[in-house]
């Protein structure tokens, strides 16, 4: 069966196998007919596009040389002088003649299609799978060409409307919290169209984040009026409406019933173990009521730190502490300690400050910008705003125990952190800063602010992977039964017990079965780690990808003699991925991947091409220095896609 491949690289497969396409102009002659969806392209508009209107005196017969190259790859197994039949000659030029879901942009629209009026289970999971087709822009590689213009901007708006889709879905089946960090995401890319501001305030409302919900329907408006110099539309206009006067059938239209079905089948929270960590924290909370205290929660990415701090924050709450929430926000182009304003926008309705003027930074309106600066006189301010919050903080907390909780400290810029170190200083009254953060992703900033706070002592909590009786819970909650503890066990051993990593693995065994769920990523899963992946160096990146074409687990010195990089370069790659909990260290001389999740997917992301050409690489590496390891060499050489001269011996 032929696949063509247009989001992202120009790619071709017959019967699973990688096609060579070709030099630039003959995949542009591919690539320029997949872009007429099986129209016929005339010979002298294709001349002309191919050359950018100068074509040369031969250009007719250059063109007849690549599509005979084509037709040649694309359908091996014609006979020869038997007509084509995938680039077919219909005067007066050529057309592709292929099924539907033979290119991966025509089924991508079709998906689509079908997603607009399925069922929401239905459409989450065709979407889910149709956006993983994408491995980059559409028609990356001929993007800039005038001929590939129009369907690169329909399939790009059809991407961005098939995410706007996918969190909409989310919303109707109960998934409100994955819902909003995938509209975060959306407006981040496409801060432009409504519809992901909209999605966002409704997600934010959804998970009872109301100032959240208002804040990002202000921030569209911030951004509309700076980019178009109009105002949000009538959409945008409802929902700010509807959160202030508490209009729940606003609400309602996109999200049934509060938290509909995913509340139904694994019980209100969906917050399973962490005893322990929960118990540390109430012993910290304890010793903080006679003089103050700061805890530091760490986790790597999808270890829980948000629903471990929502559940400390109730906890606090019940046991008499005034609980303040701040988060450092995801995206970029946020007004400076923008996690503090947002805690002590709350505090102030509650324990209004004695000297307001000099904290009108931390309690600015949200469009606000602005800090003061760190020198002259505005440095002179900026000291006083931080003596006023010292204040403010102690006699907020003199009245009642006061907790404040900041997540994803590895976000916040430097006046956040300034003013943890402020409160974290502020002692002999029942002040508690709860901060998480991810230790994997921490930067120069939190760096010296973690070297400040250490002779404070800070609690330190670090919340690991689930042990495999939570893991059991998790899945039985979601699957709504007990479920089989084999399968059970090769969830937890591909996750690692992480637990979003197990969630959202549950989630697909509920939905496609057990078959499925123990040998797929879960599409949120990868988009996870795509994006730890992308914040690796260059160098470190192609360390992973080297890592994984060897298999979940490597020898340091085969990956050094393996990479095209010098040792250094692969160790310091080595470091960054191990730093940033994607890698660990097993033993002497040896890296693994922290999850098989993590492994899949990067090898899955690799190309056709370079994933054949790193498994070349190691084979023909073995074959010279191991040549006793017969089934690695001949797993490598099998997976080159090239085999021949590779004779093997077989002891008798």
């Amino acid at each position: 069966m032929l696949r063509l491949r247009v989001l992202g690289p120009l790619g071709a497969e017959v019967a699973g196998t990688p096609v060579e396409l070709g030099a630039p102009r003959q995949r542009a002659v591919l690539a320029l007919l997949i872009a007429a969806r099986g129209g016929v392209v005339p010979v002298d508009r294709m001349t002309d596009a191919l050359w950018r209107g100068a074509p040369p005196a031969k250009a007719g017969v250059s063109l007849h040389a690549y599509l005979s190259n084509l037709r040649r790859s694309l359908e091996p197994g014609r006979p020869p002088r038997a007509p084509a039949t995938v680039l077919v000659t219909v005067a007066p030029g050529y057309a592709l003649r292929l099924a539907g879901d033979a290119v991966d942009a025509w089924r991508f629209e079709t998906w689509v299609g079908r997603a607009r009026t399925a069922p929401a289970e239905e459409a989450r999971r065709l979407l889910a799978e149709a956006l993983g087709w994408w491995r980059g822009p559409a028609f990356a590689e001929h993007a800039d060409e005038e001929w590939a213009a129009a369907e690169v901007a329909r399939l790009t708006g059809l991407y961005a409307e098939a995410r706007e889709l996918a969190v909409a879905a989310d919303l109707r089946t109960g998934r409100a919290a994955q819902a909003a960090a995938d509209a975060e995401s959306l407006v981040r890319d496409a801060p432009l169209r409504e519809e992901g501001w909209r999605l966002l305030a409704l997600a934010h409302w959804a998970c009872d984040r109301q100032a959240d919900a208002l804040a990002a329907v202000r921030r569209a408006g911030a951004v509309l009026r700076a980019e178009l110099g109009c105002d949000p539309g009538p959409a945008l206009r409802e929902v700010e409406h509807a959160v202030l006067s508490g209009r729940l059938d606003v609400l309602r239209a996109a999200v049934p019933e509060p938290a509909a079905e995913l509340t139904a089948r694994t019980g209100p929270g969906l917050f399973v173990g962490r005893g322990q960590e929960l118990r540390a924290l109430a012993g910290a909370a304890r010793a903080a009521r006679d003089g103050g205290g700061l805890v530091l929660v760490t986790g790597a990415a999808g270890a829980g730190k948000s629903a471990f701090l929502d559940r400390a924050a109730a906890r606090l709450r019940e046991a008499g502490w005034r609980v303040v929430v701040g988060r450092c926000p995801e995206y970029e182009g946020a007004p400076p300690a923008w996690a503090w304003v947002e805690a002590l926008g709350a505090l102030a309705r509650e324990v209004p400050p004695a000297g307001p003027e000099e904290l009108t930074v931390l309690l600015r309106e949200p469009e606000s910008t602005g800090v003061p600066a760190l020198d002259g006189e505005a440095g002179a301010g900026r000291f006083r705003m931080h003596r006023a919050f010292a204040a403010w903080l102690r006699a907020a907390a003199s009245r009642a125990p006061l907790a404040v909780l900041l997540e994803d400290l590895h976000r916040a810029d430097a006046e956040t952190l300034a003013l943890v170190e402020a409160a974290a200083a502020v002692t002999g009254v029942p002040l508690l800063t709860v901060a998480g953060y991810r230790p994997g992703e921490v930067g120069e900033h939190l760096l010296r602010t973690l070297a400040h706070l250490a002779p404070t002592a800070p609690y330190r909590i670090a919340l690991g992977d689930l042990p495999l009786q939570d893991t059991v819970t998790l899945v039985a909650a979601v699957c709504g039964t007990p479920v089989d503890p084999a399968t059970v066990a090769a969830l937890a051993e591909r996750t690692g017990g992480n637990p979003f990593y197990v969630l959202e693995s549950a989630r697909l065994l509920a939905d496609e079965g057990a078959l499925v769920a123990v040998s797929e990523v879960p599409q949120g899963v990868r988009d996870v780690l795509r994006g730890r992946l992308a914040l690796l160096p260059a160098a470190a990146r192609s360390v992973v990808q080297l890592t994984a074409v060897l298999g979940l687990e490597a020898e340091v010195a085969l990956l050094v003699d393996a990479a095209e990089a010098d040792e250094e370069q692969v160790l310091e790659g080595l470091d960054a991925a191990l730093a940033a909990d994607l890698l660990c260290e097993p033993g002497p001389g040896r890296v693994r991947f922290v999850h098989a999740l993590v492994r899949d997917t990067v090898y899955a992301d690799l190309s056709g091409a370079r994933r054949s050409r790193l498994h070349a690489r190691v084979a023909r590496l073995l074959r010279h220095h191991r040549p006793g390891e017969l089934a690695a060499v001949a797993h490598h050489f099998a997976h080159s896609g090239n085999t021949a001269g590779t004779p093997l011996t077989f002891a008798t």
